[in-house]
C-alpha cells in the first residue's frame, strides 16, 4: 500500500508540475511574447550595387495589426527601434490596422503622427496588405510613406546606379520594357506565396510577412498554423533570397510563443569590398 501511496504522490507531483509549466506558457505568450520590438539584421552582399551603396541599411517591418497586441505605447517602441538603427529605407509589407478593430478617428491622427516620425533618408514605401483599405492607405500616405502596389520604384544614393523597389504586378512590365541586369532588384510582397507568380524572374531577394512565421514557434504547431508553401524565415526560391517577417501585432489570438515582435534590418554590402 505504501508504495502505492508514493506512485500516486509521484504521478500527482509531476501533474502539478507539468499544469504549472503548461500554465507559465501561456501566461507568457499571452502577456511576456507579444511586448518589446527586436531587430534581426541580414547583410546581403551583391556586385550590383556600386561602394557608394555599400552599408546601406533596410529596415522592413510588416503585419503591425494595430488594435490587437499593438497600442499606442507599443507604436512608440517600434518607432524608436526603427529609428535608432538609422536606416535609409523603410518599406511596410502590409496590414496596418487588425481587421478585428474599428479605428476612430483619434487613433487615426495618433497613426499618422507616430509614423510620421520614422526617419529614412532615402524614403519610406509600403505594400498592401489583404486586411488594408483606403484608410490605412491614407495614414500610410500622410505620413510620407510611397504606394509601390502596381509599380516599381528606382532608389539613388549619390549614385547613377540604384536600387529597385517593384510589386509583383509590375514584374513583367519592368522585365519585357525596362530590365537592367545590374541593378539589385527587391521584390515587395504582403504574401509570400505571391512569389509564385514571378519567381522565374531574375529578381535578387524578396521581402513579405502575413504569416507572421506562425506565432506561435513550436516547430510541429508552427508548420500547422503558417498556411503557406513558405514556412522559413528565409529560403531561396530558385535564385531569389526571400525572407519573411514576424511581424509586429497578432492576428487571430494575441499571443506569441518564442516568436517577438521583429523588425528586418537588411545591410546590403558590395560583394568586392574589403
Amino acid at each position: 500500500m505504501k508504495k502505492e501511496e508514493k506512485k500516486k504522490k509521484m504521478k500527482l507531483r509531476w501533474q502539478i508540475k507539468l499544469l504549472m509549466i503548461i500554465v507559465f506558457i501561456i501566461l507568457y505568450a499571452f502577456l511576456i511574447g507579444t511586448k518589446g520590438v527586436f531587430t534581426k539584421e541580414y547583410k546581403i552582399e551583391t556586385n550590383k550595387i556600386n561602394k557608394a551603396m555599400h552599408g546601406l541599411k533596410i529596415i522592413q517591418f510588416s503585419d503591425l495589426h494595430y488594435g490587437s497586441s499593438v497600442n499606442e505605447k507599443m507604436v512608440d517602441k517600434l518607432i524608436n527601434k526603427i529609428n535608432e538603427n538609422k536606416p535609409d529605407i523603410v518599406i511596410f509589407t502590409g496590414d496596418l490596422v487588425d481587421e478585428r478593430h474599428k479605428l476612430i478617428s483619434e487613433e487615426k491622427e495618433m497613426l499618422i503622427n507616430k509614423l510620421s516620425k520614422i526617419n529614412a533618408e532615402l524614403g519610406k514605401y509600403y505594400i498592401m496588405g489583404e486586411e488594408d483599405n483606403e484608410s490605412t492607405n491614407s495614414i500610410l500616405n500622410l505620413s510620407g510613406f510611397i504606394n509601390l502596389n502596381n509599380k516599381e520604384q528606382l532608389v539613388y544614393l549619390n549614385s547613377s546606379k540604384p536600387i529597385l523597389l517593384i510589386s509583383k504586378e509590375s514584374v513583367k512590365n519592368y522585365f519585357d520594357n525596362y530590365n537592367d541586369e545590374n541593378v539589385f532588384k527587391i521584390l515587395v510582397l504582403h504574401n509570400p506565396d505571391d512569389i509564385k507568380e514571378v519567381k522565374n524572374y531574375n529578381l535578387d531577394m524578396a521581402i513579405a510577412g502575413h504569416t507572421h512565421n506562425g506565432q506561435i514557434n513550436i516547430p510541429e504547431i508552427k508548420n500547422l498554423l503558417i498556411k503557406s508553401d513558405y514556412k522559413k524565415k528565409y529560403q531561396k526560391v530558385n535564385n531569389i533570397k526571400l525572407f519573411i517577417n514576424p511581424g509586429i501585432g497578432t492576428s487571430t489570438i494575441n499571443a506569441r510563443l518564442f516568436n517577438h515582435p521583429t523588425i528586418y534590418l537588411y545591410r546590403l554590402n558590395k560583394a568586392s569590398a574589403s
